[in-house]
């Protein structure tokens, strides 16, 4: 009859909920979870990630977190604490788009990385051979003492207003010698030949001295062309091809190769020109048909879409400048945001040696390469001589010293930060990958989450 019939039907649409409510409840972009003990981690160990993030959130130091951990790419945990919304209290969930700032490095490193397998460029590469506006590019000196060239360690000046009077620039003066190199005025200078050429290799390695935040950024035309009458930067009205090709009147900050110098918006996207000039490709497309595609990294992007703009975090008094603004200067530098599952996804295939789900995104020769120190103890005498357990590779930090490294993180971890404090890092030695994705930078969550992840270890195979 009717009612039994009605009856046999619902027994079974419960059954059918009742088994696969696991699934209907699951987020979509959640990663499925194996017990740490299946990959050599403890549970108990990593259940503290739960209360050091919650403590910071408490604390009121970030508004909250999404961090991802896997091992030999099996994830272990993945967990989101804190509000995507602090005056709504609205629950940050587990797929929130976070704003990258200088996490986009690495990925401009691992293009370059393919882009050198195939042939279109070697790390020896002149710059000028791929952009000729970059020949006889100068360096800017103090224009005193005449008898040496000096080219201070940083200047920190807005290049379109610098009035100064008598005794800041004589404060100045008794500063610099103290400081190895900090100035709060644009200084008198004049310009000197470059030792040699700039290469791909100084670029890579920050240590060619393009917009490296010196004495040449301060008075480069191209830096005041950058900045609009409120200071607000202005490139996402720009595009590599054009915006470069002013880059390369320079000058520069110091003599290529003598120094290690973060260049923390140009420097790599001049690599990110010579890509798109040796591949035929807008560096975007380069990118996304090469990385973003085959590491499944679905969410991932330069300009957000409108109806994704709910899953970015609403961060108060944000002066970073992350808005929603599409953009056709597509950085290698800065700009992309992100997910934690995208990024630990990029991060396993480093932890993978240049692999991910068994398909191959870099040779492993190229891998060494990457992860390889290429600047010698140039970044050590940045750190006054004392050792920071860190070498760089190409547009990575790399851990030498395990012992004095600042992250406890295995020997030849690799990995970098954002300014709005996404920090991600692979350790091919353990096969351990991180991704924490927070919008306020807090490096001693950083430390704790990293030490926790190192406790858990119990095979260290």
């Amino acid at each position: 009859n009717m009612l039994a019939h009605m009856q046999k039907f619902l027994i079974l649409v419960f059954g059918i909920t009742f088994l696969f409510s696991p699934i209907l409840m699951a987020q979509p972009n959640d990663p499925i979870l194996v017990k740490p003990e299946v990959v050599g981690m403890s549970t108990e160990t990593l259940s503290q990630l739960n209360q050091i993030i919650e403590k910071h959130v408490d604390d009121g130091a970030i508004q909250g977190a999404v961090v991802a951990v896997s091992r030999h790419e099996q994830t272990v945990y993945f967990e989101a604490r804190g509000f995507s919304n602090v005056d709504t209290q609205e629950v940050l969930k587990s797929d929130a788009l976070f704003h990258l700032a200088s996490s986009t490095k690495p990925i401009l490193g691992v293009a370059a990385m393919i882009a050198m397998e195939r042939g279109y460029f070697k790390p020896s590469d002149l710059v000028q051979k791929y952009i000729p506006s970059f020949k006889d590019i100068p360096v800017a000196v103090l224009d005193e003492p005449q008898t040496r060239d000096i080219s201070p360690a940083y200047v920190w000046a807005s290049p379109v207003d610098n009035e100064s009077g008598f005794f800041t620039r004589m404060l100045d003066r008794i500063w610099f010698r103290f400081t190895d190199g900090f100035i709060w005025h644009v200084p008198e200078h004049r310009l000197v030949p470059a030792d040699r050429p700039i290469t791909i290799h100084d670029l890579l390695t920050h240590t060619a001295g393009l917009a490296a935040m010196g004495l040449g950024t301060a008075v480069a035309d191209w830096n005041k062309a950058m900045l609009g009458p409120n200071d607000e930067v202005l490139l996402h009205e720009k595009t590599l091809a054009s915006f470069i090709d002013e880059v390369a009147s320079g000058p520069l900050d110091f003599q290529p190769g003598t120094r290690w110098m973060y260049s923390g918006t140009i420097g790599l996207d001049v690599v990110g020109r010579i890509i798109e000039i040796t591949s035929g490709q807008p560096f975007n497309e380069f990118v996304i048909e090469n990385i973003f595609d085959p590491l499944d990294m679905r969410d991932t992007y330069w300009n957000i879409p409108s109806d994704e703009y709910p899953r970015l975090l609403d961060i108060p008094n944000d002066k970073g400048g992350w808005n929603k603004t599409d953009t056709s200067y597509f950085s290698a530098s800065i700009g992309l945001a992100s997910t934690a599952k995208d990024l630990l996804h990029f991060e396993q295939m480093l932890a993978n040696r240049g692999t991910f789900r068994g398909r191959k995104i870099l040779d492993e020769s190229s891998f060494e390469m990457m992860s390889a120190n290429h600047v010698g103890d140039l970044w050590s005498k940045e750190s006054k001589g004392k050792s920071s357990g860190l070498g760089f590779g190409y547009t990575v930090s790399v851990v030498l010293d395990p012992e004095v490294a600042h992250l406890p993180m295995s020997r030849g971890a690799l990995y970098w930060a954002g300014a709005t404090g996404t920090l991600t890092w692979a350790e091919p030695t353990t096969g351990i990958a991180v991704a924490i994705m927070v919008q306020q930078p807090n490096w001693e969550l950083n430390r704790e989450i990293s030490l926790a992840i190192n406790a858990s270890i119990i095979d260290r195979e």
